[in-house]
């Protein structure tokens, strides 16, 4: 029997709008729960609220599969789904099913009532909007930073009016002073580091040779881009030291901050790695963000995961840019010549490279 305690934590992270948290909890348990309706949903609904919408639609089709009575909020997402693609008949639909259940609901009653308004509106205008279609998922709770922003601008706002009112002087004050500093990142120690003299060591078996200045140079590049939450571009830079000619102290540093970087998702920023880069260097680019597109081919749907390879651009014309193995460890519904975006990590094993699949997005099918 699957542990409901870990699918319990993992809503109230939800509900207290920690959606990379709740995704980041379930993944890796998805053959754990393969056959539970309630994991797939809150995987979905995870989804959506993050913008990936092909994924969401994937995770809350298979709750559905498998729920003979389909959960409520799988339909609110189910009609958000629909009427982002603009399918405003099936988002009725589902939202009348919604209704059939519980006439009092309130979110089917006003995603109906603006389906009323989008079905009148000409086919080329606008579509909903995704504050709408966030309004028909299952609410959440706004973070108290959240709202702690908005009361500091507020204050900020009544701070600088006050004082063009009381003169000019406090103004050029709030105008003129430095800005508090913004929170760093929580990670590891960053306050020491061996001296120059300290940075490298002797040999010649290494895969990258760098001074010690340029050792301090890379640290300092993989510090920055943490803390700009550039989390491949660190890990890039940490291998860089890792395969380099720096000292066993220096890498130690670098190993100390693997544990703090994010897993790969769809909400942040892009900085992928390109196809060409880890080809020429996979171990330079070993954990690195990917997000490929291209055609599937080659699907094996085993017990513990799924592989298949990725025709990379094969997609957008006749020529192949690369083919890629993937693997991922959480349930997908997936057929051989889907076109889809796969976002991973790179990975290394026996010699070999291939793409460790986090999350994807259905962009449709190719003809063979």
């Amino acid at each position: 029997m699957a542990d409901d305690s870990l699918l319990r934590q993992a809503w109230i992270l939800y509900k207290h709008g920690r959606f990379s948290a709740a995704l980041e909890s379930l993944e890796s348990k998805v053959f754990q729960f393969r056959e539970d309706p309630a994991f797939f949903r809150i995987l979905g609904l995870c989804c959506l609220r993050l913008g990936d919408w092909k994924g969401g639609e994937t995770y809350l089709q298979r709750s559905r599969q498998l729920d003979d009575t389909v959960h409520r909020d799988a339909l609110l997402g189910l009609m958000a789904v629909a009427a982002r693609r603009r399918d405003y008949g099936e988002a009725v639909r589902v939202g009348l099913e919604i209704l059939d259940r519980n006439p009092q609901d309130k979110i089917a009653k006003k995603g109906l009532a603006r389906l009323r308004t989008a079905l009148a509106t000409p086919e080329a205008g606008p579509g909903l909007d995704k504050d709408t279609l966030g309004q028909w998922l299952p609410p959440f709770r706004r973070s108290n930073a959240a709202l702690g922003v908005w009361a500091l601008r507020v204050a900020v706002v009544l701070i600088i009016g006050a004082a063009a009112v009381g003169g000019t002087w406090w103004g050029l004050v709030l105008v003129k002073g430095s800005p508090a500093a913004a929170e760093a990142r929580k990670g590891p120690d960053f306050s020491s580091f061996p001296s120059s003299g300290d940075a490298v060591q002797p040999g010649s078996s290494f895969s990258v040779t760098l001074t010690p200045d340029e050792v301090r140079q890379g640290w300092e590049r993989a510090k920055k881009a943490f803390q700009d939450y550039s989390d491949s571009r660190a890990r890039y830079e940490i291998n860089r030291l890792l395969l380099s000619n720096a000292s066993a102290a220096v890498k130690e540093r670098a190993r100390d901050l693997l544990p703090f970087l994010h897993e790969p998702d769809f909400s942040r920023p892009d900085d992928s790695s390109s196809y060409q880069e880890v080809r020429i260097s996979p171990a330079l680019y070993e954990g690195c963000t990917v997000r490929w597109s291209g055609v599937l081919t080659n699907l094996v749907s085993g017990d513990k995961k799924i592989t298949f390879d990725l025709l990379l651009g094969y997609q957008d014309g006749q020529v192949v840019e690369g083919i890629v193995p993937v693997e991922l460890a959480f349930a997908a519904l997936l057929k051989n010549s889907q076109v889809i975006e796969v976002l991973g990590r790179v990975a290394l094993r026996d010699g070999r490279w291939w793409i460790q699949g986090t999350s994807l997005r259905d962009l449709g099918y190719r003809a063979p």
